[in-house]
C-alpha cells in the first residue's frame, strides 16, 4: 500500500487564534491538508482559510465543501483564486451538493441539487479557464462578459465530496479527486469508486484518479468511550445520511430513527443521543481504539487505492483539538503508514 496522507477537517466555530494554533500543530504533526467546513450559520470557510494561510508554510488548504446555492460559482472561483495567491499555490477547492437546505426552505430534492452541483463545477471551471463564452445552464447562467478578472491558479485542484453514486460519476467527469465521507462499507465504497472511474473516462484532466475517505471519527483508549463522545456529532448529521443508512440495509423509516431525525433538526441533540444506538454510531462514524480504527481503514486500503484520510470532529477524547492532533499522531498515524 502507498503511504496515506492525512487531512484535518475543522468546523467554522473557533476563534482566529484557535485556528492559527491548530493549523500550526497540524502542519508540524504531518497533516498534508487542512479543510474548513462551509456549513450554514457558522463562520464562512474562505476568511478562516486566508487567516490560516498567513501562519502556515506547507499544508494545503481548502473548503470542504462549498456549493453553488449558498455561494455563487463566481464568488467561489474568485475566493479560491485569492486563497491560492495568499497561500503561495497551496489552495485546493472542495465542492459538493451541500446540506441543510431545509433550514432556509430551499428546494432540496436530490436530482435538483445534484444538477446544481454539476453546473457549479462546470461554471467554476469555465471561470478558471477564463472562457469568454456564454454559459447557459438550467440553474446557473453567465454572459460572455462574465469572466475571472484576477489571476487563476495555474494548476487548479478540485475535490468533490460526496457519498452519492450519481454524484461520484459526475465527480469523475470534472474533478481531480473524490472525497467520500462517512462510508466505511467496503461494498458501497467500491460502487462509488467505480462510478468515479466511469466518469473519469469523460474527464479532460489526465492525472491519476484519486480517492480519499474519512468523516466523523473518534479515537480513544476504549471503544465505549469513543462511541459516547462521537454520538452528539453523529446525531447532528444523521438526518442527512440516509444514503449511508440505506447502504447498510438500515430502515430509517422506523419511528425511533424518525424521532432522532426530528429531534436533531429541532436542535435537541442531547435527546436525540439518548435514542441513538451504538451500532448506528459505528456505521456512520469511525470510532474505536487506535488498533480498531487502523484495522478498519487498512482493510479498505487493501481493496482500494486510498490516497488520503480525512479526520473530522470530534477526533478524540479531549476538548482541545491540539491535544487530539498530538494523540492521533502518536497513537494512530504509525499504524496507517
Amino acid at each position: 500500500m502507498n503511504k496515506i496522507k492525512f487531512y484535518l477537517g475543522l468546523q467554522g466555530n473557533k476563534t482566529p487564534d484557535e485556528y492559527i494554533k491548530i493549523a500550526k500543530t497540524a502542519e508540524k504533526n504531518g497533516f498534508d491538508r487542512l479543510y474548513v467546513y462551509d456549513d450554514l450559520l457558522y463562520y464562512p470557510s474562505f476568511p478562516i482559510l486566508t487567516t490560516i494561510a498567513h501562519h502556515t508554510k506547507k499544508i494545503k488548504l481548502g473548503p470542504c465543501l462549498v456549493n453553488g446555492f449558498y455561494r455563487h460559482p463566481a464568488v467561489i472561483t474568485s475566493s479560491y483564486a485569492y486563497l491560492n495567491q495568499v497561500s503561495n499555490n497551496r489552495a485546493v477547492l472542495g465542492l459538493g451538493r451541500g446540506a441543510f437546505y431545509d433550514l432556509l426552505k430551499l428546494e432540496s430534492e436530490e436530482e435538483y441539487t445534484r444538477k446544481g452541483y454539476e453546473e457549479t463545477i462546470q461554471l467554476v471551471k469555465h471561470f478558471l479557464e477564463k472562457d469568454h463564452k456564454v454559459f447557459e445552464g438550467e440553474i446557473h447562467k453567465a454572459t460572455e462578459k462574465a469572466f475571472l478578472k484576477v489571476p487563476a491558479p495555474k494548476n487548479p485542484y478540485i475535490i468533490t465530496a460526496t457519498w452519492n453514486y450519481n454524484m461520484a460519476y459526475i465527480a469523475g467527469k470534472y474533478s481531480n479527486e473524490l472525497q467520500v465521507a462517512e462510508v466505511w462499507n467496503e461494498k458501497y465504497l467500491g460502487e462509488l469508486y467505480h462510478a468515479f472511474l466511469e466518469g473519469k473516462k469523460e474527464n479532460k484532466i489526465k492525472d491519476l484518479p484519486r480517492l480519499s475517505i474519512g468523516g466523523m471519527m473518534c479515537v480513544a483508549n476504549s471503544e465505549k468511550e469513543a462511541i459516547r463522545i462521537a454520538k452528539p456529532t453523529v446525531a447532528v448529521y444523521m438526518p442527512y445520511l440516509q444514503t449511508i443508512l440505506k447502504s447498510h440495509n438500515i430502515d430509517f423509516e422506523t419511528p425511533e430513527i424518525q424521532k432522532i431525525f426530528e429531534l436533531s433538526k429541532s436542535g435537541k441533540i442531547s435527546e436525540a443521543v439518548k435514542l441513538l444506538s451504538d451500532d448506528i454510531t459505528k456505521v456512520l462514524a469511525l470510532v474505536g481504539t487506535p488498533d480498531q480504527v487502523a484495522e478498519r481503514v487498512n482493510n479498505l486500503r487493501k481493496k482500494y487505492p486510498i490516497h488520503g484520510l480525512l479526520l473530522s470532529p470530534p477526533y478524540g477524547t479531549s476538548n482541545d483539538v491540539v491535544k487530539n492532533i498530538k494523540y492521533l499522531k502518536k497513537e494512530l498515524f504509525k499504524k496507517l503508514y
